[in-house]
């Protein structure tokens, strides 16, 4: 299976997005061009494997996480319908969710479910 360079680029901004890093930080912190990451997210470059591994270390996730699209067999769970929703949600939104699935899964294990 080919990488997902598009869904690859995606998850970089919305993970760089999580930690509030402009392109220009993660650039930074990589040693890279804040153009070289534009690129990087917008999916005109491909980015090699080590830069891969440092943008991943900046965003403390797993290569995992980040190539999860292209990957068959993950032990990320960033290929959950639940994580896929909450990429769609800003902060407010994630945190609201989030706490409402806690105190589901509460009531399940309360249920012994």
């Amino acid at each position: 299976m080919p990488v997902d360079y598009n869904a690859l680029g995606s998850r970089i901004a919305h993970y760089r997005g999580k930690l509030n890093l402009s392109q220009e930080e993660l650039a930074e912190q990589v040693n890279l061009s804040r153009e070289y990451i534009n690129k990087i997210e917008t999916a005109a470059r491909k980015p090699t494997l080590d830069t891969l591994i440092d943008i991943a270390n900046v965003l403390r996730v797993s290569a995992d996480d980040i190539l999860v699209d292209s990957l068959q067999h993950t032990v990320s769970t960033a290929d959950s319908d639940l994580h896929r929703l909450l990429l769609d949600c800003n902060k407010v939104e994630e945190q609201i969710l989030t706490k409402n699935a806690q105190e589901l899964k509460k009531i399940l294990y309360g249920l012994g479910i």
